[in-house]
C-alpha cells in the first residue's frame, strides 16, 4: 500500500514536487485548565447573572459583579494567587425576597477626647475612623460609617440613624451574609460604641437552573460560595454528570465548612453537614468558626492547590501553604483524624499560625452499599484518573483519526491507516510505559497493567472497538509507620 495523501491526488499528471504539511504528529497533549467561582454579584454588578465570563484583573470584577459582592471578592483573591489558570465567574442574583444580615451599634458619648475607632471585618483590622476633640455622638457614628464605605471591597456598607445609632449590612442579600463578623471598639476616652441588635439575612439562591448554561465548557476547578445542602446536592450532580463517560468533562469543587467540627448527629455542626455530601469531586474546606468569610477559604484553597494540581494531577500537597490564612486554633491529630474520616480535608498551622494543608481529601466516604470505600480518599486520585483518561482519549483522537477498523491481526501493509486490537493494545501500553510512568510519573506497575488489557471489536459491529484496562495509579507518601525495638 502506498503513502496515504490527502492533498496530492494519485492521479495528479502535473511535474513538480509536492509535499503534504501534516502537524497530527507534533505538539503535546494539553489543555488550558480553567477555574470558575460560583458566587453572588450585587445589584451594581453589570455582567448577567447565570452567563459565565472570564475576569482578568480584580478591578474588571468589580465592575462585572460590584464592589463588595462575593464574586467580585473571591475572583480578586484568585487572581491575586494564581495567575496561571483562567479564572471564570459564574454571578449569581440574590433571591427577589432575600434580606440582608445587619447589625446596629450606638455611639455614646461624655466628653470626647481626641482618639479612634478601631474596625475589624471578618478578622481583619482597616484603619481606624479617627474622632475628633469634643465630637458628639452623631458626629462620631458618621466618621465611623463614612470610614467602612471608604473601604470599597468590603462585603458590608454602613448607614447612619440617629442618636449615635448606625448599622452595618451585608453588601449583598440572602444567608450568606450570616457569616460576617464586625467588631467595633472605641480608643478615645469619653467615647463608648455598643454593640446592638444582629439581624440574620435570609433566603440562599438556587444555583442548579444555573448549570445548564456552563454547556460543555470543561470547569477543571469550581469554588462555590454556597454551602447549603441543597446547592451541595446539586453541585455534586452536575460534578458527577460531567465526570461519566458521556460528557468527560470533570472537574474538582471547593467548598468551604463553617461551624464547630461537633458530631455527625448535631445538627449545623461540621461533621454533620460532611453526611450529607459523600462526592469524590467535592473538597470540603475546614474553615471552621475562624474569621474570615467561608467563600475566601474555598478561593484561597483552590487557589494554592490548583496551581500545583494543574501541573501534576498526581502531585503531593502537603504542607502547601495557604497565603492570606491564619488562625488561632490548632486542630488536635485526634480531632483531624475524625475530619478525614468523614471525608474534610485537614490543615495545621505553622509556629506563626499560618494555615497549611495537611491532606486534602474528598467527601467521599461510603459507596452505594453504605460501606466504607477509600477509592477515592484524596483529591489526586479522581484527578489522575481524569488525566490520564484525557490523555489516551486526546492522543488517540490525534494519532487515529480517519482510520478504518479491523477485528482481525491482518498484515494490510506499511502505512495503512487501519485500527486492529493489537494495535490498540500497543498504543496503551506505549502511553502507559513512556508517558504515565517515565514522563508523568502518575502511574506504576507496567507489567501488571500490560496483563490487565483487554481489546476488542464488538462482535455485532465493524465500527466500535471495545477495550477494558486497570492503571494502577501511583500514591502519595504521607504515612511512615516504623517498629523501633530497642534491646
Amino acid at each position: 500500500m502506498g503513502i496515504p495523501f490527502t492533498q496530492i491526488p494519485n492521479i495528479l499528471l502535473v511535474p513538480g514536487q509536492y509535499q503534504e504539511v501534516d502537524n497530527s504528529l507534533a505538539g503535546s497533549v494539553s489543555e488550558i485548565k480553567k477555574a470558575l467561582i460560583i458566587a453572588y454579584k450585587s445589584a451594581a454588578g453589570t455582567a448577567p447573572a447565570g452567563t459565565p465570563v472570564r475576569v482578568l484583573a480584580d478591578l474588571k470584577a468589580a465592575s462585572l459583579f460590584g464592589y463588595g459582592s462575593p464574586a467580585a471578592i473571591l475572583a480578586k483573591i484568585f487572581l491575586e494567587l494564581n495567575k496561571i489558570e483562567e479564572c471564570w465567574v459564574l454571578p449569581v442574583d440574590a433571591p427577589q425576597a432575600a434580606t440582608p444580615w445587619k447589625k446596629t451599634f450606638t455611639v455614646s458619648v461624655t466628653t470626647a477626647r481626641r482618639g479612634a475607632a478601631a474596625i475589624t471585618v471578618n478578622g481583619a483590622k482597616i484603619d481606624a475612623a479617627a474622632v475628633a476633640e469634643g465630637a458628639a455622638a452623631d458626629e462620631v457614628a458618621a466618621a465611623i460609617v463614612a470610614r467602612i464605605n471608604s473601604e470599597v471591597w468590603l462585603p458590608i456598607e454602613a448607614e447612619t440613624g440617629t442618636d449615635g445609632e448606625f448599622t452595618v449590612k451585608s453588601v449583598v442579600a440572602g444567608t450568606g451574609g450570616n457569616a460576617n463578623s464586625v467588631i467595633i471598639a472605641s480608643e478615645a476616652a469619653g467615647v463608648t460604641i455598643t454593640e446592638g441588635t444582629v439581624t440574620p439575612g435570609a433566603q440562599v439562591a438556587n444555583i442548579a437552573p444555573l448549570f445548564p448554561g456552563l454547556g460543555s465548557v470543561r470547569y477543571h476547578y469550581i469554588i462555590s460560595d454556597f454551602a447549603d445542602v441543597d446547592n451541595i446536592t446539586a453541585l455534586a450532580a452536575e460534578l458527577t454528570s460531567r465526570f461519566g463517560a458521556m460528557r468527560q468533562i470533570g472537574g474538582r469543587a471547593f467548598v468551604a465548612l463553617s461551624g464547630e467540627i461537633g458530631s455527625p448527629s448535631d445538627p449545623g455542626t461540621v461533621l454533620a453537614q460532611a453526611e450529607d455530601v459523600n462526592n469524590p469531586h467535592i473538597v470540603l474546606v475546614p474553615r471552621l468558626t475562624n474569621p474570615q468569610l467561608p467563600g475566601e477559604w474555598a478561593a484561597r484553597w483552590c487557589a494554592i492547590a490548583c496551581r500545583i494540581l494543574a501541573d501534576d494531577p498526581a502531585a503531593n500537597t502537603y504542607d502547601l501553604a495557604i497565603t492570606g490564612l491564619t488562625s488561632k486554633r490548632e486542630v488536635d491529630a485526634d480531632t483531624r483524624q475524625i475530619l478525614l474520616t468523614a471525608g474534610i480535608a485537614t490543615y495545621r498551622l505553622d509556629t506563626t499560625g499560618n494555615v497549611l494543608i495537611e491532606r486534602l481529601v474528598t467527601s467521599y466516604t461510603e459507596n452505594t452499599d453504605g460501606g466504607r470505600d477509600t477509592s477515592y480518599l484524596d483529591i489526586q486520585v479522581p484527578e489522575t484518573v481524569d488525566a490520564v483518561r484525557t490523555y489516551i482519549n486526546a492522543d488517540a483522537k490525534k494519532r487515529y483519526k480517519t482510520w478504518k477498523l479491523a477485528s482481525t491481526e491482518e498484515n494490510f501493509g506499511s502505512g495503512a491507516k487501519v485500527m486492529t486490537p493489537g494495535i490498540f493494545r500497543s498504543f496503551l501500553c506505549e502511553l502507559y510505559q513512556a508517558i504515565f510512568i517515565k514522563e508523568k510519573r502518575w502511574c506504576q506497575d507496567f507489567d501488571g497493567y500490560k496483563n490487565s488489557i483487554i481489546v476488542e471489536v464488538k462482535s455485532d459491529s465493524k465500527t466500535r472497538l471495545e477495550y477494558s484496562h486497570q492503571p494502577n495509579l501511583i500514591g502519595q507518601f504521607y504515612i511512615g509507620a516504623g517498629l523501633l525495638q530497642f534491646k
